[in-house]
């Protein structure tokens, strides 16, 4: 038994209505727990996190005063335990938030999730010392809640829990990345252009350029970006995938592309880029830092393709993958890799990966990803049924395929096609994927080579993000990942007066047993509305933020975002175009 004592007394605010029963506790070696309840509570506390405590009311918000009396040697005797506190209530159509602060008023921890009746904080070895609980209706209809704190063992292997703090990041000022009104081919010839660019790539050669790529839509053709200074300016490009003829000569002109795009760079700074046509891909390259491009606008060597992407292994292997849509395998979808090993500029018969002896339909395909250090491949997709999420892998440069299946959903849970799962692959060989349901976005992650992996882990917090949208992951050293995503304080996705902003969240620890994630705001405001998430089957207007958009870990370990925004750009249209963000500040994750 435990000689050491911790007491921890719950005191309730007199202002508060609702007092909570009982109205204090004590937690000892003799008496590990102590449970209490409260409300019941109507209304809901403006949408803030950290809690702005002054916009509480009786009606919204509990307060307790939580002491924490133990000897400086306590956790050295008990190096497994840590304070955990939790509420539920009946209903998952209520939510309530959950704050915990120091005696100076820094947020020690939190949890504010959606869709649920719980939440968990687990504290940590907490100090001596005095803090405060709140409890937040966020919002409730006549709810009562349940708490407990405890003494409790620190998991012994990851657990689906981590622990949430806000971000000490800063970033620079967003822009657009501006084009010419305008575009002429090479014969002086406007060509077909559209106002929108979205979907945007960014990835960095070895000298630090950056390059960016964004669609216009077909026959549109994809928008090329270059920077020599870190972001701080762009040059325009022009469209690598214009007219055939004029590409291989370095011209651009009217776009064979601009249904998907897809972009990497080699060691040696050549840069690849990839554009989606209805007869095929259109793969381009440039050995002269984007000055002129080489293009092959049948690279998929099979028509009726759908979000293909491609990735590096050195400076002469690509591979680039795509969903196939019933063309080879009639009425089935099926996920096929080519490989070139003359640097892109052909590439080989496809291989089939999701092959019907493994009896897994894919739904949609995310990004492909090559491990410098061994050369294994990896793609991740979820289920035609959106509600398992599986990785291929291959060892053997692409020849064969094997899945491994990483997550099932439970029967009955929100799907989790919101909309592609992302990964990344950190500098030891971990894995990291990462997933949303809409409203949570997940992360789990392999140190194995995929062979197993941490329970998914919700990555957003806070009542700001209450939706949370296209999900992208990239890594640093092992086990150091950032997440990007679209989140809104609107729990419901299709309000026509969410707004959303660009959220990063970092987790330094990835394989830790309660990982730890560190969540800022990297932009403004970039869109007022809806986001529907079902392709074609989307209503007017509601699909401008398109389906993904993806950061880059630039050289110093910051992390470099281009995304959609339709809300700054002021376009007569309303469509979105590619912005920049760069982190300026902050935890890298190098």
């Amino acid at each position: 038994m435990k000689k050491l004592t911790l007491v921890i007394t719950l005191l309730m605010s007199g202002r508060l209505v609702f007092a909570a029963t009982p109205s204090a506790g004590t937690l000892s070696s003799a008496n590990q727990t102590v449970t209490w309840s409260g409300g019941p509570y109507t209304g809901v506390t403006p949408d803030n996190s950290p809690l702005n405590t002054s916009l509480c009311t009786s009606l919204t918000c509990d307060k307790f005063n939580l002491s924490v009396q133990i000897p400086s040697n306590f956790y050295a005797s008990f190096p497994n335990d840590e304070v955990q506190i939790g509420i539920n209530w009946p209903s998952s159509l209520n939510e309530f938030d959950l704050f915990v602060y120091d005696s100076s008023g820094n947020l020690v921890a939190s949890s504010a999730q959606s869709f649920a009746n719980f939440e968990n904080i687990d504290a940590g070895q907490l100090p001596a010392g005095n803090y405060t609980v709140w409890i937040v209706a966020s919002p409730a209809v006549n709810s009562t809640y349940s708490g407990m704190a405890g003494i409790l063992p620190f998991p012994s292997i990851p657990s689906a829990r981590a622990r949430y703090k806000p971000g000490s990041f800063t970033f620079s000022t967003p822009f657009e990345l501006n084009r010419p009104t305008d575009i002429e081919n090479s014969d002086g010839v406007l060509i077909v252009t559209f106002d929108q660019d979205v979907e945007p790539r960014i990835a960095h050669d070895p000298l630090g350029n950056l390059y960016v790529a964004g669609i216009e839509g077909v026959p549109g053709g994809v928008d090329m970006w270059k920077s020599m200074d870190t972001g701080k300016t762009f040059t325009y490009l022009g469209e690598p995938d214009g007219a055939q003829a004029a590409a291989m000569a370095g011209a651009t002109g009217a776009g064979v592309g601009g249904g998907d795009e897809d972009l990497a760079v080699a060691p040696n700074g050549t840069v690849w880029m990839n554009s989606l046509w209805l007869g095929s891909t259109t793969q381009c390259i440039s050995t002269s830092g984007g000055s002129t491009w080489l293009c092959n606008p049948v690279a998929s060597n099979i028509p009726a393709d759908d979000r293909q992407w491609i990735a590096n292994y050195g400076n002469n292997i690509v591979y680039l993958t795509y969903k196939q849509l019933g063309v080879l395998l009639v009425g089935t979808d099926s996920i096929f890799v080519v490989k070139s090993t003359d640097g892109g500029i052909t590439f080989g018969p496809p291989v089939e990966v999701t092959t019907q002896v493994f009896g897994v339909q894919p739904g949609d395909q995310g990004n492909i990803a090559v491990d410098p250090n061994n050369g294994y491949v990896y793609t991740v997709f979820f289920d035609n049924t959106t509600s398992q999420v599986y990785i291929a892998r291959s060892t053997d440069g692409g020849a064969t395929w094997g899945l491994k299946l990483v997550y099932a959903e439970p029967v009955g849970a929100p799907i989790l096609g919101n909309i592609f799962a992302a990964l990344a692959i950190d500098q030891g060989s971990g894995l990291h994927v990462v997933f949303s349901d809409s409203h949570h976005v997940f992360l789990t992650s392999s140190k194995d080579l995929g062979a197993s992996w941490t329970p998914p882990v919700r990555v957003n917090n806070g009542s700001e993000t209450r939706s949370a949208m296209q999900p992208w992951v990239t890594a640093g050293a092992f086990g150091k990942v950032n997440i990007t995503w679209l989140g809104s304080s609107d729990s419901n996705v299709l309000d026509t007066n969410a707004q959303w902003q660009v959220f990063m969240a970092q987790t330094q620890n990835a394989f830790a047993n309660i990982p730890l994630f560190t969540q800022s705001t990297a932009s403004g405001i970039n869109h007022i509305g809806p986001i529907c998430s079902n392709g074609l089957a989307c209503a007017s207007g509601t699909r401008n933020m398109a389906e993904y958009w993806t950061p880059d870990v630039y050289l110093d370990g910051n992390e470099y975002i281009v995304y959609p925004d339709d809300h700054n750009s002021n376009l007569p249209s309303g469509a979105a175009r590619t912005w920049f963000v760069r982190q300026t500040g902050g935890p890298t994750v190098q």
